[in-house]
């Protein structure tokens, strides 16, 4: 019985990440075609970033992949996306000063 009542928990949750997802792949897709006006790479405005908050020694690297950007804590690195990393869009700066 608990079993049929965890499912009507389990089930809007999903449903709620599944829209989230498509939201967020929606706005970075729109974003991905927009360019920043001055032509600032995902990279530099993360290095801009990090510099301004004193971050000196943390690197910022490429990792492959589709929006698999983060912050390893093990190597103290922020890796970008390789689109993020050299992208000079809204979105891929947008991203890197998220993961900054």
């Amino acid at each position: 019985m608990w079993i049929a009542n965890y499912w009507w928990l389990v089930i809007p949750g999903l449903l709620l990440g599944f829209y989230a997802q498509i939201k967020l792949s929606s706005t970075y897709n729109r974003y991905a075609r927009v360019g920043t006006s001055r032509g600032l790479t995902g990279a530099e405005a993360a290095r801009s970033i990090l510099d301004a908050s004193g971050l000196y020694d943390v690197p910022v690297g490429e990792v492959p992949g589709h929006l698999t950007d983060h912050y390893d804590p093990a190597k103290k690195e922020l890796f970008l996306s390789s689109e993020n990393y050299r992208g000079n869009s809204v979105a891929a700066v947008g991203v890197a000063a998220h993961e900054s």
